[in-house]
């Protein structure tokens, strides 16, 4: 039988939240949806490996597979270790922090059929109390750091407002990769995420590479999930230093080198000042001043290899 979907999911540190997110799928995704869900371990401490295994053998779904990987090798390489063992015709990357509320499937494998210029489309997150979340973005430049996201819209009124109100789907330069669904032959006709990110700003990356082939992002409000925002990544102040790691190298790689220039002495200058205020700013400001190969101080290369 031909598998429609492919759900892949990471898990570190987090067997719980990573169980209750393969319990929503269960229980919200109807029996015409043919699915697996591949869950990649990335290298948590062993008691917490042996939970989640535990757990999963407890379920007992004939759908479900678990790899472990003894190195932490971040979001992206992690999905696409999970990727290389998807069957299905289409891809579902979901954060292990997400609890579906709705089947989100169907709709979503519909509207692919109808829409074949449609590469990447996300869903509306919400939390917990149904407050909604921000679920699509534009690629960022110099001109979005230094405007701000609201001068920015209102300078390009033909830009998609992040923050209005929208009933049908819609086109925007990126989809929040909490949840991202993909056909599996686009996915790959790009090569995947790119696995030289070892946090954040992945799936700006992966539509801008969709884009430059045609195939367009799309936020479909109509549909719900739950993001437990923050509950699957805790590394304190690290947390921004490679936030901007992640961010310059996709700004020179998608954008060129000046944009990346720019952008990275405009974040000296506002870490320099916000320093004055709060002195752990200072830390940044001179990782920044020193990063001349930024991946270089990624906490990938941070990683050690677990003994089991």
């Amino acid at each position: 039988m031909d598998i429609n979907v492919s759900i892949i999911l990471l898990n570190y540190n987090n067997a719980a939240l990573t169980l209750n997110c393969i319990n929503s799928i269960f229980e919200k995704t109807p029996k015409s949806v043919s699915f697996e869900i591949i869950i990649v371990d990335n290298a948590s401490k062993y008691s917490d490996y042996e939970h989640l295994k535990s757990g999963i053998d407890t379920l007992n779904y004939s759908n479900v597979s678990l790899h472990r990987s003894r190195i932490n090798t971040g979001f992206a390489a992690g999905n696409m270790q999970g990727i290389q063992y998807a069957k299905g015709q289409h891809i579902a990357l979901i954060n292990n922090d997400v609890l579906l509320v709705e089947d989100c499937f169907s709709p979503l494998i519909a509207h692919l059929e109808q829409f074949k210029n449609h590469g990447a489309l996300g869903i509306q997150p919400i939390y917990e109390d149904g407050e909604k979340q921000v679920a699509f973005g534009h690629f960022d430049t110099f001109a979005t750091r230094f405007l701000g996201y609201w001068l920015y819209e209102k300078l390009n009124p033909k830009k998609t407002k992040r923050h209005g109100d929208y009933k049908a789907p819609i086109e925007t330069d990126f989809v929040i990769g909490s949840f991202m669904f993909f056909r599996a032959e686009d996915l790959y006709k790009v090569g995947g995420l790119d696995s030289n990110l070892f946090l954040y700003y992945e799936e700006m990356d992966v539509c801008k590479r969709l884009k430059n082939i045609g195939l367009k992002s799309v936020f479909i409000p109509t549909i719900n999930y739950i993001h437990l925002c923050g509950r699957s990544t805790n590394i304190g102040y690290q947390k921004k230093i490679e936030l901007k790691i992640s961010h310059l190298y996709i700004i020179r790689k998608n954008h060129g080198y000046l944009q990346y220039l720019l952008l990275k002495y405009l974040y000296i200058i506002i870490f320099s000042f916000k320093s004055l205020v709060k002195p752990k700013h200072f830390k940044l400001a001179v990782a920044l001043i020193k990063m001349g190969a930024p991946l270089a101080n990624s906490l990938k290369h941070q990683q050690i290899i677990l003994e089991k």
